[in-house]
This record gives structure tokens, sequence and C-alpha cells, in this order.
């Protein structure tokens, strides 16, 4: 089996949830013997070795630079008439496509995977001159995320941007949907919402854990640590209101405790927040996450909006280390899996929890078997069966 996999990131190296799950994802597809080829987009040439870990599991890659031009600029101003903001930086036109189609024709797809809704434009036209059937991946109700963001956004400049990012988006999700021959949706929860809406092409697909060889057992370097990509309107909400909040009341009973912050592309208040209070460690663009959250004592999830499944929230619960978060950070997740972890509503509770925590050591053992029958990498021959019955029509 062929599949043209598009995503809209580079997803190696994982450095944040939306990477971690896509990458492993490919992952899985490579394991059970699928070729990939594998278009994304990237901000920077990706480096050698970057790109020869990817070519362990896809054969064919195309890294697609942003255009930063005054000309692209303006084009993509005029696609804001009929585009999201974040597709119309994905949007390819004249040689650009043709060239891309020549190289997909070549590899010649079974189906073509959209694995996110803002790649999705490609996706179509792939279909439309390929003639090769769409299968999408859904990682949010983007629409509802996106409002969400917008809600929470604090400063005009991030008003506006998500103000275009939520522009056009229902229904160029929508469209997306109902273009493919099916799409699989990261959340129970929200497949729910979408058969609702009278969509009747979706299936439930969870994200897959992995696990490492890392030591579990190290000393903690660090009290408490957050981890996740530190640029997001809701993760910088989250970490800014932990840090002005939240942490003052721990450190009113722990005056010594450490707070590490942890993720990819800081925002300049969350730089600040960072260096105006002490005891808080920010590290930027970890290699690895499991590294990470093996380095504290209490892992926290503060993000009070969002949509899906929390990648961090599992990432955590593999860590073996006890938890704290907001409701929003096990939405989407089983009722098995929910039980362990601790969860609080406002600043006192959550500060609270965490000071139990740091006073009396604890661990969270969640059998690895649990685990990997709920996130497991054998959830993908589902896929790969539905797929073959889909070439069988």
């Amino acid at each position: 089996m062929k599949i043209t996999f598009i995503c809209h990131d580079i997803p190696y190296p994982p450095i944040h949830g939306a990477r971690v799950d896509t990458w492993r994802r490919i992952k899985a597809f490579a394991k059970f013997g699928v070729e990939l080829q594998l278009i994304c987009w990237s901000s920077e040439q990706p480096k050698p070795e970057e790109i020869a870990e990817i070519q362990k599991y896809v054969q064919k890659l195309h890294a697609i630079s942003y255009k930063r031009t005054i000309g692209s600029s303006i084009q993509r101003i005029i696609d804001l008439r009929r585009y999201p903001l974040e597709v119309t930086s994905r949007i390819l036109r004249g040689q650009d496509l043709t060239n891309l189609l020549t190289e997909v024709r070549a590899f010649n797809p079974d189906v073509i995977w959209s694995d996110y809704v803002h790649c999705g434009e490609l996706a179509l036209q792939l279909k439309k001159y390929l003639q090769v059937p769409i299968i999408s991946r859904s990682h949010n109700i983007e629409h509802l995320y996106y409002r969400r963001l917008f809600e929470s956004a604090t400063d005009i400049k991030s008003k506006i941007r998500r103000y275009f990012s939520v522009s056009n988006l229902e229904d160029f999700e929508k469209n997306i949907l109902k273009n493919s021959a099916f799409f699989y949706d990261i959340s129970a929860d929200d497949l729910k919402f979408w058969q609702e809406q009278g969509f009747t092409n979706g299936r439930y697909l969870p994200p897959f854990v992995e696990f490492t060889t890392d030591n579990q057992s190290q000393e903690p370097e660090y009290d408490i640590v957050f981890l996740g990509n530190l640029n997001t309107d809701n993760n910088v909400a989250g970490v800014t209101w932990f840090i002005t909040q939240v942490f003052p009341i721990i450190r009113s009973t722990f005056p010594e405790v450490k707070l590490l912050i942890a993720g990819s592309r800081p925002v300049k208040k969350v730089q600040q927040l960072c260096e105006e209070h002490s005891g808080i460690y920010l590290s930027i663009n970890p290699p690895s996450s499991s590294a990470v959250y093996n380095s504290g004592r209490v892992l926290i999830n503060p993000i009070a909006t969002g949509s899906g499944v929390s990648i961090k929230s599992l990432e955590m619960l593999m860590s073996g280390r006890p938890i704290v978060s907001t409701p929003q950070g096990i939405a989407g997740l089983p009722e098995s899996i929910q039980q362990y972890f601790q969860i609080a509503v406002d600043e006192q509770s959550f500060a609270k929890e965490v000071i139990n925590l740091l006073s009396h050591t604890a661990q969270v053992n969640v059998e690895r078997e649990l685990l990997e029958s709920l996130f497991g990498f054998q959830a993908i021959k589902g896929v790969i069966e539905d797929i073959n019955e889909l070439l069988k029509l």
C-alpha cells in the first residue's frame, strides 16, 4: 500500500504535541509495511540528521519552504477572502503545484492522507488532478478550537491573527470532511459532535503512545514541570495563569520550589515571566519530552481551553510522575485513564494539589498493557484494513 501523507508541519523532530501525534502515526504506518510519501511545510531547512531520521520511515520526503516575498504576502491577503489564515500559507500554485503533481503521480499513491485541516487544500488539489481518494485526520473540532483561541488571546496582535484564523474555517473544515472518503477523529467526543452534524464517514483513531527506555527512576531536578509549545494562545494563557496566580501560593509553602517551563518557540511574554520570577527555569526546544518529564517531581497541565485530546497529558501519564491538570487536560481521554490525574478547577485547588504531591512522594503506576490497549500502534491496522476495503470499491 502507498500513501501520500500530507501534514501541516514537518513532524520531526517531535518537539510539541501535534508533531508527536503525527510522527507516531507515520511510524505506525511504516511498522506495518505502508510506503509513505511525506509532504510537509517547514520554516527552515531540515538538518541532514533530521532528514536521515525521517527517511527511516518515509520513502519520499518533500519539505516545502514557506514563501516570504511581497508577492506571496499580497496573495495571502487576497486568499483571506476564501480561506482561513493558516491555510493561505499552504496553497500551491503554478510551477510549484505542477512540480509536486509530477512527484506524486510518479509515486502513484493509493490514497491521499490529509493529517490536519490546514493542509487540506493541497489534498483537495491532488484529489482533483490525480483522481485519488482523500482520507483525513481530525485533531480537533478546529473551528471551535480556534474560536477559543481567539477568546483567550490577550493582545491586539493575537486577536487580529486569530480573527483571520477563524474566518472561513468552519466551512473549510466541513468541506474537507465532506470530500474525504472517511476521516479519523482523535477524540470519541469530537467524533460524536460530527455525527450529530450529519457526518457519517467518521471513525475513531486514538493518538499513539510510544514507550522509551529513558530512566524514570532518575532523581528529579525540578519540583514542578510544564512542557508544551509556548506560542499558542491557550498554552501561553495557561502558563501565565500558573506563574502569576498559582505559583505564588505554592511558594508560600515551599519558598525554594523550582519550576521548569519547557517547550518550543516561547513568545516574549513567556520569556519575560520566567525571567521576572525567581525559581523558574526556561528550556527552549528540548530534544526529548520524556527526559523533561522525568526531570520533575510533579507534572502540570494548566491549560483551560482546547479541543480533541491533550497529547501532553498522555506523555505525562507515561512518565509515572504525579500529574495535576485542569478539566480540559483530560478531555477526550477514556474514563479508565482519567483516574490517574489530580484535577483542579481554580488557582487555590491547583496549588493545593501540587503542594500535597510535593509533600508526599507519589508515583503513578499505570499498567503498560492498559496504555497499549488504548493507544498502541496496533490500532493503525484497522486503518489499513479500511483503506484496503475502500480500494476494492
